[in-house]
């Protein structure tokens, strides 16, 4: 958690060092990326630059293949974002999502079996199976927004919808004992299966509501 403390540190430092003359305001907000805070900045007419600091974790359980699962969706990343106003408040908003995000989960067998390449192996109490979907560290954004058009020393508020794109790389890892009854051919082939389900996520959705403190 430092070193992307620090990495925000530094990009909100060098926002203020490329704009000395200009406003700035500072946000925070809630969405689909989770928590996030931030600063914003005019560069000249028309645009102008934010970054903020993107935090989420969420847990869920569900069923697959005779195993209950319960799964952790972490986000941990710097946004990174140049903005196109069309209108006073209206922009284009484009940028680069850095740093950590990631599904994991674990699955315990719930009926004495857990399938792996359609196939059910009869498991003993603990075995486990254990699947991490990672997305890439750098990922584009596109999308639309209001706000953070004009800086005052007022409350304001924004809006911003859009997508990350990139597809995870999944990871499917069962305990030893399983691993022997399926063979890595199976494990590898049930891995595929996930990575094809995965593959079709070709962007995750972001859309944030927040306010804002202008200075």
């Amino acid at each position: 958690m430092r070193p992307f403390v620090a990495t925000l540190a530094v990009a909100a430092c060098a926002a203020f060092v490329c704009t000395p003359a200009a406003a700035g305001e500072v946000f925070a907000g809630l969405g689909t990326s989770g928590v996030e805070l931030g600063y914003a900045t005019r560069l000249a007419p028309g645009t102008g630059l934010h970054v903020d600091g993107e935090f989420l974790s969420l847990k869920r359980k569900f069923e697959d293949n005779g195993a209950s699962y319960d799964t952790k969706l972490k986000f941990s990343a710097l946004g990174l974002y140049g903005d196109l106003f069309l209108g006073e408040s209206f922009r284009l908003t484009g940028g680069a999502v850095i740093g950590s995000r990631k599904v994991e989960g674990t699955g315990v067998s719930s009926g004495g079996t857990i399938t792996i390449n359609g196939t059910s192996y009869v498991v003993a109490a603990g075995e486990t199976v254990t699947v991490d979907a990672k997305f890439s560290s750098v990922s584009p954004y596109l999308g639309i927004g209001f706000g953070h058009a004009k800086a005052s020393e007022s409350v304001g508020f924004y809006f911003d919808a859009g997508a990350v794109f990139g597809k995870p790389k999944v990871r499917l890892t069962p305990s030893a004992t399983l691993l022997a009854q399926a063979g890595q051919a199976n494990v590898d082939a049930e891995q595929a299966r996930l990575q094809e389900k995965m593959n079709k996520l070709r962007a995750y959705p972001v859309i944030k509501l927040g306010l804002t403190y202008g200075f």
